[in-house]
């Protein structure tokens, strides 16, 4: 045998060693844990009873874990699966540490939890620049203040809209010379050539087309502005209201309006919110497309939820929300708006966001981490118990009623929605729901029956 077939021989041998002493020992630990319950038992003087008295040695089954529901047959009846333990006396019941608590019918609510972030809308924030280049001539506003769609912000001096402003301004008196021209061949054109009638009528179209694009020029940059208000004004009231355009009188108080340049243009708010951001001073240059003042609609929040995948399923649009911020005892209340179509790379949570408005939403500050519950289950009235009196025996969620003073019975159930430490049951309950079920302790009874099953060779 080579060498290579005497290693692999003797590693299987290892191996089968191995896996022999695992099992040994898996073995040994089991009958150690059904020793230390049997001492239990035995200090509390049990018997196991088929609805029989104490201490007629026969066994019987029962199996419960958290969540379930309950029923059980009243006190001196028989368990509806035979299976009923008994205490000797009192005093050992007192011993076991066994309580029996009220079974409660009241609404139940299952709910999702989820750590979150607040984020101003996406929709109401804008990042404000300025049109055109130029300098910062004035700024109105500062961070923190509140503004309301049209306020001015700050006022920029370029020469590029003193430029446009002249252009539209010749733009008008060439059209208005167009007319009068168009007009006088008009009376005298029994004697003059038709042609030069035809070329004054082209001659109005085409200064009627250069005046719309001057207005639209001033138009793109913000500035109210239509010929008309213009053509009936006077070449010097025409110059000094369109130096002003767009500058309210506030603006420019304590200042000479006839020496003010015509250069300069308005950067307004969009909508009502509050200055966030603001990186401007007067003097300073300014390029189109260089963000200068960030404005954001705080009436409105949303709150961002980052929720598990394993609960990304039971979740869904409408369902209520209620998130609470961190070192706040207060809580917003809202809906869930928009569910993400995946899951996060990194996180691999699902993005859910719900908007707060009003009050709430004054309360939130962007940016600030909390948790959030998302309410995916309601009953207006459930049969609820404590968690811990629902017990799992293997093959069945089951709970423990009184069945005397000093016996217990296992009652099959069907856990449902869990809140705060309790749990809905559910159950065939023909005769009622049961009142009073097992609280603290119960798991010492799961063991007795475990420890029944297992003397009498069924596990």
């Amino acid at each position: 045998m080579s060498t290579t077939r005497r290693r692999a021989a003797a590693s299987l041998q290892w191996q089968r060693i191995l896996s022999e002493l695992a099992g040994w020992t898996l073995s040994l630990v089991t009958v150690a844990a059904l020793a230390a319950v049997g001492w239990v038992g035995h200090a509390t003087h049990w018997t196991f009873g088929l609805g029989g008295h104490a201490g007629d040695g026969h066994g019987g089954h029962a199996a419960v874990d958290a969540g379930g529901a309950v029923s059980g047959p009243a006190a001196g009846e028989e368990a509806a699966d035979g299976a009923v333990i008994r205490f000797h006396s009192k005093k050992d019941l007192e011993r076991s540490g066994i309580e029996v608590v009220p079974v409660e019918e009241r609404p139940m609510v299952s709910e999702v939890v989820a750590n979150g972030v607040v984020h101003y809308d996406d929709r109401r924030v804008a990042q404000l620049a300025a049109r055109v280049s130029g300098v910062v001539w004035k700024v109105e506003r500062h961070l923190g203040d509140r503004v309301q769609r049209g306020d001015i912000l700050m006022v920029v001096e370029s020469s590029e809209v003193g430029r446009l402003k002249a252009q539209f301004l010749n733009a008008l008196v060439a059209y208005e010379a167009r007319r009068e021209q168009l007009a006088i061949l008009d009376e005298v054109k029994g004697v003059v050539m038709g042609r030069q009638v035809r070329e004054a009528k082209s001659g109005v179209r085409e200064a009627a087309n250069h005046l719309v694009i001057a207005e639209q020029a001033l138009v793109n940059l913000g500035l109210e502005v239509s010929a008309g208000d213009f053509a009936p004004l006077p070449d010097d009231a025409r110059a000094a209201r369109l130096r002003t355009l767009g500058i309210p009188p506030d603006v420019l108080a304590g200042i000479d309006t006839d020496r003010v340049t015509s250069n300069l243009i308005p950067l307004r708010a969009p909508f009502d919110g509050v200055v966030i951001g603001r990186e401007a001073v007067v003097g300073e240059v300014v390029e189109p497309g260089r963000h200068i003042f960030e404005v954001a609609d705080v009436s409105r929040m949303w709150v961002v939820l980052s929720v598990s995948k394993e609960d990304a399923a039971k979740i869904a649009i409408g369902q209520p929300v209620r998130f609470r911020p961190d070192g706040s005892d207060a809580e917003c209340a809202s809906r869930v708006s928009w569910i993400s179509t995946e899951v996060d790379d990194e996180t691999r949570t699902l993005e859910v966001r719900a908007e707060v408005a009003g009050d709430d939403a004054a309360r939130l500050r962007a940016n600030t981490y909390g948790s959030g519950r998302i309410e995916v289950a309601r009953l207006g009235t459930a049969v609820v118990v404590p968690q811990r009196s629902v017990q799992w025996d293997g093959s069945r969620w089951v709970v423990f009623v009184p069945a005397g003073e000093t016996a217990f019975a296992p009652r099959a159930v069907d856990p449902g929605l869990r809140e705060a430490g309790h749990v809905e049951i559910r159950g065939d309950f023909a005769d009622g729901p049961p009142t009073l079920v097992v609280g603290e302790g119960s798991h010492v009874l799961k063991s007795k029956i475990l420890l029944d099953r297992m003397e009498s060779g069924e596990l």
